[in-house]
C-alpha cells in the first residue's frame, strides 16, 4: 500500500508526515519502529527528527482528526509541538479552514491558521493542553512535589520539571555552553532510575538588549532555547521545549502570562504565551517542503530511500523553502550578535 507523505519542517525541525494510522500502513509495531527509523536515517533515508501518522477524522462529531508521532528511533511519543503545526497546516489546507483539532492519546490540540511573515513564510499556532507541574507520573524519582527551580544533584544543576504532556526539565542559564547540555542530557537518557519517563532537558538563556534581545522594564521578552530530545538528542529546535521553556518563565514570576515570549532557537523563531485559561499556545512556520509516495514496502526493505523517492517523483514546494531561508538568516545573524555558538550556528 503506498504512503502519501509530505516532508514539512518547524523552525528546521523536519518532521515527515504521513496519511493514514500506523495500522494502516504497517502490520506490527516493529514494522512501524522500522519504517520510522529508515525515514529519518540521513543515510539510507531521507533524513527528519521524527514522523506524524495523520488519520483525517473530519467525519466524527468534533471534526477532529487523529495524530501519532514518533521519534527517529521509533519510539513513541505524545507530543511534538513543532511537528504539530506542521500536521495541523496540512490539515488546514485539506479542509481549507481556519482551525482544526487534532488528538493525539488523551489529548486533544487545536491548531489554528496565523497567516504570513513578511517574507512569506506561512506562520501556525497551537493550543496545547495545560502543562502539569504535579504530573501523575514524576519525571524525576524520589523528590518532592512540585520541582520548582531546585538543584537536582544528579545533574548537577538547578532545574524545573513538567509535562507538556511529554517529559521537560528547564533549567535557566546565564551563559549557553552547548557540550553542556548535551552531557546533562545524555545523563538523563542514561539514568532511567531517576528519570523513569525518560526528559527533554532545555536551557534557557535570556536575551538582553545587549546580547540581541528585546527584553524592557515591563518583564521579559527574547530568551534562546535549546533543547536535548529524548529519543532524538540535539535538534534545531523542539516545540514542546519552547512551550515548557515559556510556562517555567511565568512560573518563576520573570514574566506574565499572556505576554508573547521570542523564543530563538538555532532552527528559526517562535513565539508562545498562556492564555488566561492557562492553554499554552505555540506559534510559529509549518513549512512544506516536498510531497512523495513511497511504497510500505520501501521502509521495510534495504534500498536507499533517496533513490526510491526520486523514482517515484518528488513534488518540490521551493518557494516555501527560500520564504523560509530569508527568515532564518535574520534570526542566524541575531544568534550570531548575541555570541551564541552552537553545532549549527559556528
Amino acid at each position: 500500500m503506498a504512503l502519501s507523505v509530505a516532508k514539512t519542517h518547524g523552525s528546521r525541525n523536519d518532521i515527515f508526515v504521513v496519511d493514514g494510522s500506523p495500522d494502516d500502513h504497517f502490520a506490527s509495531a516493529a514494522e512501524v519502529e522500522r519504517a520510522v527509523t529508515r525515514l529519518c536515517d540521513p543515510g539510507s533515508g531521507l533524513g527528519g527528527d521524527g514522523v506524524y501518522f495523520v488519520a483525517d477524522e473530519a467525519g466524527d462529531a468534533d471534526g477532529g482528526a487523529r495524530a501519532w508521532f514518533f521519534n527517529p528511533d521509533g519510539s513513541p511519543s505524545l507530543l511534538c509541538g513543532n511537528g504539530m503545526r506542521c500536521a495541523g497546516r496540512l490539515l488546514l489546507d485539506r479542509r481549507q479552514s481556519r482551525s482544526v483539532v487534532v488528538r493525539t492519546g488523551p489529548y486533544a490540540f487545536t491548531v489554528r491558521d496565523a497567516g504570513l511573515t513578511a517574507h512569506g513564510v506561512r506562520q501556525v499556532a497551537v493550543e496545547l493542553p495545560p502543562v502539569d507541574f504535579t504530573p501523575a507520573e514524576p519525571i524525576v524519582a524520589d523528590v518532592a512535589w512540585p520541582l520548582v527551580d531546585r538543584e537536582l544533584p544528579v545533574l548537577g544543576r538547578r532545574v524545573t520539571a513538567l509535562a507538556v504532556p511529554n517529559s521537560h526539565l528547564v533549567s535557566l542559564v546565564d551563559a549557553y555552553r552547548e557540550e553542556e547540555l548535551v552531557a546533562a542530557g545524555e545523563l538523563v537518557a542514561a539514568t532511567p532510575g531517576a528519570f523513569p519517563l525518560g526528559a527533554n532537558l532545555s536551557f534557557v538563556l535570556p536575551l538582553r538588549p545587549e546580547q540581541g534581545g528585546s527584553a524592557d522594564a515591563e518583564g521579559l521578552e527574547e530568551v534562546f532555547v535549546r533543547t536535548y530530545e529524548r529519543g532524538a538528542g540535539l535538534t534545531p529546535s523542539c516545540g514542546s521545549g519552547i512551550v515548557a521553556s515559556r510556562a517555567v518563565l511565568t512560573r518563576l514570576g520573570l514574566v506574565e502570562p499572556g505576554r508573547p515570549v521570542l523564543v530563538r532557537n538555532v532552527g528559526g523563531v517562535a513565539r508562545s504565551w498562556l492564555e488566561p485559561t492557562g492553554v499554552p499556545v505555540l506559534e510559529g512556520n509549518a513549512t512544506l517542503v516536498y510531497r512523495v509516495e513511497l511504497d510500505a514496502a520501501a521502509l521495510l526493505g534495504e534500498e536507499p530511500l533517496a533513490a526510491v523517492a526520486a523514482a517515484a517523483g518528488v513534488e518540490a514546494h521551493q518557494a516555501e523553502v527560500d520564504a523560509f531561508a530569508a527568515l532564518s538568516e535574520e534570526n542566524a545573524k541575531a544568534l550570531r550578535e548575541s555570541g551564541i555558538r552552537t553545532a549549527y550556528t559556528g
